[in-house]
């Protein structure tokens, strides 16, 4: 014997979770295959139930249990095997049961009501009792033919003595003896352990699993009851004894016998947890580089965790939850691991999220944290009218596709043909700002020096209709562009217009990209307004996808991975083109989108439609009934009631891994590590850094209503070159 014999002779201890509803004919299938085994382990199966419900143990020698595993998660789909390092409680009273009769088979009128019998029969535990139903599988029996003559089953001693063996004539009982001896089998032990404070009570605990075992006898059938001695529940041997017999049981029978959850249906049995949600196993290892979401809550699990490769994040994430559930704690703490690992990006949220990111900004970046906060004293700005390389025309026409992203049909043909020529105008203006749109409608003298060379350098189009335009009555002009106007004020609201009056902004989006900034934009409706908020929003997310399409010059080994988290995403993903495109289009430039919302009716259906095609990780939380029947659409395996029944913080994750969708899993968001950070010196280096003096900014716009000499109309001011 080699030195390691002694170790895998030794019991060792599993416990296996059951899925929900457990398959009758798998269950059967395995036991049918562990009676069939050449080498034939013995096999210990056990029911423990204490106050916490029943748990479900199977032991077997040490070299057998990688294999005994093996055959249980392969042979019951979603059954799940761990290591069972729970301390078996020992029994103080233990019976062994069997049958008078052992040539019939148990055969219960109604299965699923013997199950609920005996599993109600072991959850009458209370306080510090435990119960335990124990099943020894030995040496198997292989089906076999049935001889002609059958010994008559219940034939007394004295007929016996008087008339010899008599053959059983009566066919039901043929019957059930044939098909008995057709299935596969086990010598067993079953045994019936009790833990409690009193003899009285162990004696009715005991008595309530036999009550259960006898629900499931034919006529003629009884259980037997055999003390026993407590050791052998306790510490049994991991091989079968040499002279032992024990009593023939087919694998069905040992299937009734071992208090399996099995069922046809979703029945709530006693001591079960609850059918939902599903508990799912990752399927893949993350490693230390990677983007943790969560951590595994599926059994065996253990210290696993949920994540995605930076790569791999460029798939883009969609997250869906009502508020309260968890989102925004499961964004914080990828932002934070960003940061950490110096990554680019951009957050633009309405709600507390840029708050907590303040607090836990890594000293090493601090300084490159920009804040681009409406609200602030001393506001840092953006310019989507700056060329940065690009021609007037298309300036124009990305911010004209931004409004209509916006708008949609609330711009009219006659508003629309307004708003281009008024973008191409300013566009072509150097000291020109996206506040000075609505000015330029209204008034006269800036809108002459705007557009007096424009309309002589193009007498075709800009020409023709900005001589139509200055012809209109002041009465005219306001009915014409009324309803553009009702779009374009929230450009002049006092937070806006300091943010979007900035003509030369110590701040350029590029600089995420290019020098690997945190860009953080909180946009808070009760104070701004939902319109407000939503322009901002939007024109930020826009001009950053512009500044995402430039890098299509850099070499790909060069692009840094950039990380964009919008949260309430339908208020401010308005690009001027298709979602869909953007989304594909972003991911070879090394852009991931994380996109964050409530409820799936908040997206319009052609967004819907662009998460569902490139969105290829998802990760959701608890949902309604609605939402959630949509979710399960998308995860096989998992129902509706799986994400509603999602306790806070839980997610059901489906991550990229290698350019690969893999399967779904469950999972708890990370807990937030402690503050770290100080919100106000952070938003004081910000401003000190890319920050404007709202006087400046206010200055600067006032003085284009200062009327200036018009020299040929012009006011000194210079255009941006065509090309």
């Amino acid at each position: 014997m080699n030195n390691s014999e002694p170790i895998l002779r030794q019991l060792v201890w599993q416990e296996i979770f059951w899925p929900r509803p457990l398959d009758d004919e798998q269950a059967i299938n395995l036991l049918r295959v562990w009676s069939s085994q050449s080498h034939a382990p013995q096999i210990i199966l056990e029911a423990r139930a204490d106050k916490q419900g029943i748990r479900y143990i199977v032991g077997t020698q040490r070299r057998y249990a990688s294999a005994v595993r093996r055959d249980i998660e392969r042979l019951v789909v979603g059954a799940i095997v761990v290591a069972d390092d729970a301390d078996r409680l020992p029994a103080q009273s233990t019976r062994r049961v069997s049958v008078n009769m052992p040539a019939q088979p148990l055969e219960p009128r109604h299965p699923e009501g013997s199950t609920r019998a005996l599993l109600a029969s072991l959850t009458a535990v209370r306080g510090s009792e435990s119960l335990v139903a124990q099943i020894v599988l030995g040496p198997r029996f292989t089906p076999q033919l049935t001889p002609h003559a059958v010994a008559q089953v219940d034939q007394g001693i004295t007929s016996l003595i008087l008339t010899g063996v008599q053959p059983e004539r009566r066919r039901a009982i043929r019957r059930r003896i044939e098909e008995k001896q057709g299935d596969h089998g086990f010598a067993t032990f079953v045994r019936i352990g009790v833990s409690a404070s009193e003899e009285d009570r162990r004696r009715a605990l005991i008595g309530g699993v036999v009550n259960a075992f006898r629900s499931m006898v034919t006529p003629g059938l009884r259980f037997r009851v055999h003390f026993d001695q407590t050791h052998n529940l306790n510490n049994p041997s991991p091989e079968w004894p040499r002279f032992a017999s024990g009593q023939r049981l087919s694998a069905v029978e040992v299937g009734m016998l071992s208090a399996w959850p099995v069922s046809e249906g979703k029945n709530a049995y006693p001591g079960q947890p609850p059918d939902h949600p599903r508990q799912i196993r990752p399927s893949f290892a993350v490693s230390d580089a990677d983007r943790i979401v969560g951590r595994a809550t599926a059994p065996g699990a253990g210290d696993a965790r949920l994540g995605l490769a930076p790569g791999d994040s460029c798939h883009h994430l969609w997250t869906m939850g009502p508020t309260g559930v968890g989102k925004s704690s499961m964004l914080l703490s990828l932002i934070i691991g960003d940061m950490e690992a110096g990554r680019s990006c951009v957050v633009v949220e309405p709600k507390d999220l840029i708050g907590d990111v303040l607090k836990h900004v890594p000293p090493e970046r601090q300084a490159d944290v920009v804040v681009l906060d409406p609200l602030d004293d001393v506001p840092v700005g953006i310019n989507p009218l700056d060329g940065h390389g690009r021609s007037p025309a298309l300036v124009a026409d990305q911010l004209f596709g931004t409004f209509h992203a916006l708008y949609g049909d609330q711009l009219g043909p006659r508003s629309s043909d307004i708003l281009r020529h008024s973008l191409l105008a300013l566009a072509q203006r150097e000291d020109a700002s996206l506040a000075m749109l609505p000015i330029l409608l209204n008034n006269r003298k800036f809108r002459q020096s705007v557009t007096h060379q424009i309309a002589r350098d193009d007498p075709f189009s800009a020409g023709p209709f900005w001589h139509w335009y200055d012809q209109l009555s002041p009465e005219a002009s306001a009915q014409v562009t009324a309803p553009l106007m009702n779009k374009l004020r929230p450009l002049l609201d006092p937070h806006l217009r300091h943010v979007l009056a900035q003509p030369t902004p110590r701040f350029n989006l590029r600089q995420v990209l290019t020098e690997r900034k945190i860009l953080l934009v909180p946009l808070q409706k009760g104070v701004l307004g939902p319109e407000a908020a939503q322009l901002l929003g939007a024109m930020v997310v826009a001009e950053l996808w512009q500044a995402i399409q430039e890098r299509a010059s850099i070499a790909t080994k060069n692009r840094h991975p950039v990380m964009i988290y919008l949260d309430e995403v339908q208020e401010y993903l308005r690009l001027p083109t298709d979602i869909g495109d953007a989304l594909a289009t972003s991911r070879s430039l090394g852009a991931g989108f994380h996109v964050a919302h409530q409820y799936l009716d908040q997206l319009p259906q052609g967004m819907r439609m662009a998460f569902e095609a490139n969105c290829r990780s998802r990760v959701f939380f608890q949902l309604a009934s609605r939402d959630a029947k949509a979710a399960a659409a998308m995860a096989p395996g998992l129902e509706p009631e799986d994400f509603m029944a999602l306790p806070s913080r839980h997610i059901y994750a489906q991550l990229v891994r290698k350019s690969a969708v893999t399967d779904w899993a469950s999972g708890v968001t990370l807990d937030i590590p402690n503050q770290n950070s100080s919100p106000d010196k952070i938003r004081a280096l910000s401003r000190s850094q890319f920050g404007q003096s709202k006087g400046v900014i206010e200055r600067g716009l006032r003085s284009i209503l200062t009327p200036s000499p018009e020299t040929g109309a012009a006011d000194g001011r210079r255009r941006r070159s065509q090309s």
